[in-house]
């Protein structure tokens, strides 16, 4: 009996099964990441730990981001009407309740913080502030604003601490965040270089009036009180003049001084809130990128706030919404 061996061949049908289990992995694979990027960690009110799929990052739409000291990246996000603040490397979300808009308004590294400066808009109200002071984990918030104006917002030249002056009246309403943590209120009569009824207080980026221009031709804000004129008997010089001759008049002001720097421009508009464009940020410093190439040279130890900073008694408690781990 004769037997025949036949060949054995693969079946047309294997290659694709083996490519359709390629492609099957492969979308596992970055279903995966894409999970692992959309977590999001939460703390309940009992404090614990609460895990979630982060559909902000799935969905939501970036409206800015921030750096933190700790090298990694703040990202204020929306989606739908909520709005909410997510740091890299721990998945930390920090909701913003009850906001109709959000931005990012400053930036700022005072002691082992990074506090940001968030202006949103509500109902009714059309300035209020979230102010998160971020430390890895540990999130310190406080709500602040009259709903009514800007604020000024000045670091002290050792970053020790961070004022914000509203105005209230004629006086300043005044609240400081220092290194350690803390938030103080008080009332301030007088603040060199404010005046409580400009309007507007502060541009877009938190600055009062003049700022720039000041440091721009003083190398110092405020700027330098003008020196007072001495004043004479009655505008009459001491000596008598002789008759028939007349005194000469004195020349204009802009032609007796040419190299005078021009008279300083504020920012404030007569037509409402019209506010320039912020200016472009120098890193790690208080002043803009086009005022710190003008000006002079002792604007490298520039004053931007008081060198005496007198800390308000009433202490202002803050919400930590992320505990540490």
């Amino acid at each position: 009996m004769m037997s025949m061996r036949l060949p054995l061949s693969r079946s047309p049908l294997s290659a694709p099964f083996f490519s359709r289990s390629l492609l099957l992995r492969l979308a596992t694979l970055l279903l995966l990441l894409g999970t692992l990027s959309a977590c999001a960690v939460k703390t309940n009110s009992r404090g614990g730990l609460v895990y979630g799929v982060d559909t902000a990052a799935l969905f939501g739409t970036e409206i800015g981001q921030f750096p933190l000291q700790d090298g990694g990246l703040g990202t204020l996000r929306r989606e739908g009407k909520n709005f909410s603040v997510k740091l890299s490397g721990n998945q930390r979300v920090v909701p913003l309740n009850n906001v109709d808009s959000a931005r990012i308004a400053r930036t700022e590294n005072v002691g082992p913080r990074t506090v940001v400066v968030i202006e949103t808009q509500r109902r009714n109200c059309d300035y209020r502030y979230t102010v998160l002071a971020i430390e890895g984990s540990d999130v310190l918030s406080w709500d602040l604003g009259n709903c009514r104006d800007r604020p000024a917002v000045l670091v002290q030249d050792d970053r020790s601490a961070l004022t914000f002056d509203f105005p209230k009246g004629s006086v300043i309403e005044r609240f400081v965040y220092t290194q350690d943590g803390r938030m103080r209120r008080g009332d301030v009569k007088t603040v060199a270089g404010m005046n409580p009824r400009a309007k507007p207080f502060a541009d877009e980026s938190l600055y009062p009036p003049g700022y720039m221009d000041s440091l721009r031709l003083y190398g110092v804000y405020p700027p330098p009180a003008a020196p007072a004129a001495k004043s004479g008997r009655s505008g009459k010089s001491g000596k008598p003049g002789k008759p028939g001759t007349s005194t000469p008049s004195a020349a204009p002001s802009r032609s007796a001084t040419p190299d005078a720097p021009a008279p300083m421009q504020t920012s404030t508009q007569s037509a409402g809130r019209v506010i320039p464009p912020p200016p472009q940020r120098v890193p790690g410093g208080d002043a803009p990128a086009a005022a710190t190439g003008a000006a002079p040279s002792r604007s490298a130890s520039a004053s931007r706030t008081p060198a005496k900073l007198d800390l308000p008694d009433e202490e202002i408690t803050s919400t930590r919404l992320d505990l540490r781990d």
